[in-house]
């Protein structure tokens, strides 16, 4: 990855998309924090651990040249922690900067930012919340991974679909861009209900979409309801073939999709893979690398005191190769891969 060598204690302000963010000055603050919100305990602490060690590994590989602080808040994933986490963060730590883990959060953190005008980097394919200045998001756009899967799923002769989405903001656009891009891939949505996040069992939604006899179930939630799903639907149907967006690759239980695909971020970048194993004895997880071309972009953003976002993007490849800024969504394109 390319590095950047202009230093951040020279900078006094950030060009972001033509909008001022404030950056410390050496006199002030030499040591630069950035503020992490993301689930360390609770259900999905897997995620939010292969998040920090994504985030830790960027100074170790890249050992930028600037000070900076990693300040991180555990929203164990509820909407109520993440706002405090969120507020404690900007106005206790006095933050420079914020990265945040999920769509959810991001959306949570957006007018906080606002008012605060410090940068805000989140990971989520929903961009709703960038259309307020300050808050970007670093995700394949999300008809672009709707339509990478589709594509897969007509090209192993599938014809029919069975759609289950969760009551949730990310599901939600899946569901939508299924809906309208399946006719384009000859794909016909033969069952296309919703299911509420939490519960225990799924097997009367499960039975119902059987009867429909879909070639495959494309089901859109994230641990630990995928798993839940999953394994529901093959005691009924051992041989159901099934898919999702990214959902196998942050699973805790990995085995269960063993040969199945879905989507992934997709790094080709040997060097790093071999290093990230080397540091941590197992292969680059799809949360690890995420976060890392998180927060090495957010690093190349701050150490700006005169060029933009856009050119910054122009000028310097991630871990996942050519990036695209769309307003305030920088893009990158997805893979699909099948579960080793």
């Amino acid at each position: 990855m390319k590095k950047v060598l202009l230093s951040l204690l020279m900078a006094t302000s950030l060009v972001a998309c033509g909008e001022k963010i404030e950056t410390p000055k050496e006199n002030e603050k030499p040591v630069v924090k950035i503020g992490i919100v993301l689930p360390l305990t609770g259900a999905n602490s897997y995620m939010g651990k292969q998040m920090q060690e994504g985030y830790e590994f960027v100074k170790e590989y890249e050992n930028p040249d600037m000070n900076y602080e990693l300040i991180y808040f555990d929203d164990q994933q509820s909407p109520a922690k993440a706002a405090t986490g969120v507020k404690k963060l900007i106005e206790v730590d006095k933050v420079d900067a914020l990265l945040t883990g999920t769509s959810q959060t991001a959306g949570i953190a957006a007018d906080t930012v606002l008012n605060a005008k410090i940068v805000h980097l989140g990971i989520s394919s929903d961009n709703r919340f960038t259309q307020k200045d300050y808050n970007y998001t670093m995700a394949p756009a999300a008809q672009d991974e709707t339509s990478v899967l589709l594509e897969y799923i007509k090209n192993k002769g599938y014809k029919k679909i069975a759609l289950l989405t969760a009551n949730e903001m990310y599901a939600d656009l899946v569901e939508n861009n299924v809906n309208e891009l399946a006719k384009n891939y000859g794909l016909e949505i033969v069952f296309n209900e919703k299911f509420n996040l939490g519960s225990m069992d799924y097997r009367i939604l499960l039975h119902k979409a059987a009867q429909t006899n879909p070639d495959i179930y494309f089901i859109e939630t994230f641990p630990p309801e995928i798993d839940i799903l999953t394994k529901q639907l093959l005691e009924i149907n051992p041989n159901a073939e099934i898919t999702s967006q990214y959902a196998f690759f942050i699973s805790s239980n990995p085995e269960l999709y063993k040969g199945r695909f879905c989507l992934n971020v997709g790094s080709k970048d040997e060097a790093f893979k071999k290093a990230f194993y080397q540091k941590y004895n197992k292969k680059l997880e799809q949360m690890s690398a995420t976060a890392y071309a998180q927060l090495s972009l957010m690093l190349n953003i701050l150490k700006h005191n005169d060029v933009s976002v856009k050119e910054i993007i122009e000028k310097n490849d991630s871990i996942f190769g050519k990036l695209i800024l769309d307003n305030r969504s920088i893009r990158y394109m997805p893979i699909v891969e099948v579960v080793e």
